[in-house]
């Protein structure tokens, strides 16, 4: 399967996630057994219109240089880093839909595997196939991809994933 229509997979399960109103018992049991410290930040925005990162946040993912920052039409809540050539990272925010993914992910119901990744939010998974990070802290999603070509990424799997996570955690304690 192409990575292209992972992506497009992807895109497509997380809009099935979100247009769900009911959660799975597995997930509902989950979401029980957590304690609930607090609601989602109510707040509107993507992560780069609201300043929660910047670009010298996510320096160093790439091996390419970060040139600009923009929306991306018809998705309020992303934002995405570009560089010179065609690697870029994409930041997707989502109040009240960050425990359901990431346990989604988890479950294997997805179509590509993923790994739990410890040490980032509440719950989080690392999506080697499209260099991902799925992670949730109160219930709100971060999910950073990086969309890069061979050689762009600046250190190994384990680097480009503890930098990413590093990124979400960094989102979660600004939007507390």
């Amino acid at each position: 399967m192409s990575r292209s229509t992972l992506v497009l997979l992807t895109a497509g399960a997380l809009s099935v996630v979100a247009a769900c109103s009911k959660a799975s018992p597995d997930a509902a049991a989950a979401t029980a057994e957590r304690p609930q410290a607090r609601s989602a930040p109510a707040s509107s925005g993507n992560a780069c219109d609201r300043k929660l990162l910047t670009a010298d946040d996510v320096a160093g993912i790439l091996s390419a240089p970060i040139t600009g920052m923009k929306s991306i039409p018809g998705d309020p809540q992303s934002c995405e880093f570009t560089t010179a050539s065609y690697g870029s990272i994409t930041v997707m925010l989502r109040p009240g839909l960050g425990r359901t993914t990431v346990s989604t992910w988890k479950s294997g119901r997805m179509p590509t595997s993923a790994a739990p990744l410890a040490g980032v939010g509440d719950d989080a998974a690392w999506v080697s196939d499209l260099s991902e990070v799925i992670a949730e802290k109160n219930d709100l999603l971060c999910d950073i991809q990086v969309t890069a070509s061979v050689g762009d990424l600046a250190g190994s799997t384990a680097v480009e994933r503890q930098k990413i996570g590093e990124v979400c955690n960094k989102i979660f304690a600004a939007a507390q």
